[in-house]
């Protein structure tokens, strides 16, 4: 059915629809720890900290395990107003939802363009680093060396049939996946402690002021901000969580309070395995396989092992946790009359989204188009579309921030709106300040020049700006027409 005046999927199974059915999500099906489940797997702990980790630890130095507790901080006043004006919204909530809400419908859809390009960036890039994982792994266990773009397709397969089994089976596999590799970096960092680290011993520099506040540090924000990419899921679930307006809330704390301290930690350790002086080197030496070499140096040969084959099943849940979340925007914009129709029905049996087959096709056309190009999976196709889908989702966040403000500033109905406003405002001026360190430093980020970087810094602002302005003009152009009829 289509949305309902106030922009919420009517649901048929009362009257018995079966059209009807063809377009919900099934409620009710996700409590606190399955959305924190979502939340969390999206960041893929492992993932991160051994696949971008050694960037922040280059470019950052010392205090890069810091900058996780920075981001968590910034990112927590964020929540503050995000959540608040959840409320209020009664529609599956995305950020471009709340920015509609707020900054009015032109931009509210610019905003949901540019969701929509950066989560299928951000997705294409993961398949990079994950049939690269892959692909080590199956040539160091079995000897046979398998073309990255092959293991990439297979894997896409593998992530497209577990969201197409629905969101309630997709939450009990990222919930497996999500413990083991918490698990193992957990016992990896414990062991580090435990033997005491590098000849240097355990040192507490990290969090040094000295080391925390340097231009390096700021550079790799990417890092640090890019590991909470996710914190939006939050809201994307709402139509199916149980009591979502005491749920949401617990969710997206209780996922940003443990991935900031669990980074903070496990990064720490990692810092303490090689020691002050020699960390920066040591990520320099060994950018793909740094966590790898602290297993088996403090754990066991079969500790590597383990992460290794962790690594590819962590980068698995975190393309799964996209997956879900780039089907669920396709299906809410096509509700509300951004995307064709067809695209907001979902399966009769499993009641997932039917648009995943098409993010499916996309993300193994770019695969091909890397390949046919030569390219490298990581270096260029992890890294170059990455690097625009994480600017895009601080640049909506800082955009929802903004609209927080105003949605509050109109109401201030309460002393209560007027601490969101203000929380909201220091967000936003927070948010926009990461934004621009993002752009400054998207050499870093890409490891290129040129054409490159201008795609990167241009793609989100573009889609933002084109959508926002077509739309303004299919608005004023239907206005005329009725005029027009009228007379």
């Amino acid at each position: 059915m289509p949305p309902t005046a106030d922009g919420t999927i009517e649901t048929n199974s009362e009257r018995g629809n079966t059209e009807g059915h063809a377009h919900t999500l099934k409620p009710g099906v996700l409590g606190v720890t399955a959305v924190a489940f979502l939340v969390i797997s999206a960041a893929a702990p492992l993932n991160l900290l051994a696949g971008y980790g050694p960037l922040g630890y280059m470019v950052g130095g010392l205090g890069a395990p810091a900058g996780f507790v920075l981001a968590g901080l910034v990112l927590a006043t964020f929540v503050a107003g995000f959540m608040a004006m959840s409320r209020y919204m009664h529609r599956p909530g995305t950020f471009y939802a709340y920015v509609e809400r707020g900054l009015g419908k032109d931009l509210g859809r610019g905003a949901a363009a540019v969701a929509l390009i950066s989560y299928l960036a951000i997705q294409v890039g993961a398949m990079g680093i994950l049939a690269t994982v892959a692909q080590s792994l199956i040539d160091n266990f079995f000897g046979l060396h398998v073309h990255w773009a092959i293991i990439a397709v297979v894997l896409q397969v593998i992530v497209w049939y577990l969201g197409r089994r629905g969101i309630d089976i997709g939450t009990k596999v990222l919930g497996v996946l999500l413990f083991a590799e918490i698990g193992i970096l957990a016992v990896i960092a414990v062991c580090v402690l435990v033997k005491g680290g590098s000849s240097e011993g355990i040192h507490a520099g990290s969090f040094a002021p000295s080391n925390v506040f340097t231009s390096g540090m700021a550079a790799s924000s990417v890092v640090w901000f890019g590991a909470f990419l996710g914190i939006e899921y939050t809201a994307i679930y709402r139509a199916e969580t149980r009591n979502p307006e005491r749920t949401l809330p617990r969710a997206a704390y209780v996922s940003l309070s443990f991935l900031a301290v669990f980074y903070c930690f496990v990064s720490w350790a990692i810092v303490q395995a090689f020691g002050d002086s020699a960390i920066a080197t040591a990520a320099g030496d060994h950018p793909t396989d740094m966590v790898y070499l602290v297993a088996e140096r403090y754990v066991g040969t079969w500790a590597g092992d383990v992460t290794q084959i962790l690594m590819v099943t962590s980068s698995i849940a975190s393309g799964l946790a996209y997956f879900n979340a780039i089907s669920r925007y396709g299906h809410s914009m096509s509700s509300e009359g951004m995307l064709p129709k067809r695209m907001s029905r979902v399966h009769p049996v499993y009641r997932s989204p039917n648009n995943g087959n098409l993010q499916a096709v996309i993300t193994v056309g770019a695969v091909f188009l890397f390949t046919a190009v030569g390219l490298d999976p990581y270096t260029n196709m992890t890294v170059w579309m990455s690097t625009p889908g994480v600017l895009g989702i601080i640049v909506l966040m800082t955009l929802t921030a903004v609209a927080v403000v105003v949605f509050f500033w109109r109401r201030q109905q309460s002393s209560r709106d007027r601490w969101i406003i203000a929380v909201s405002s220091v967000s936003a001026l927070l948010l926009g300040t990461v934004t621009y360190l993002l752009i400054d430093n998207v050499a870093l980020m890409t490891g290129s020049t040129g054409a490159v970087n201008a795609f990167a810094v241009t793609l989100p602002f573009a889609a933002l700006l084109l959508v926002a302005v077509v739309s303004r003009l299919r608005r004023g152009h239907g206005a005329v027409a009725g005029a027009d009829t009228d007379t």
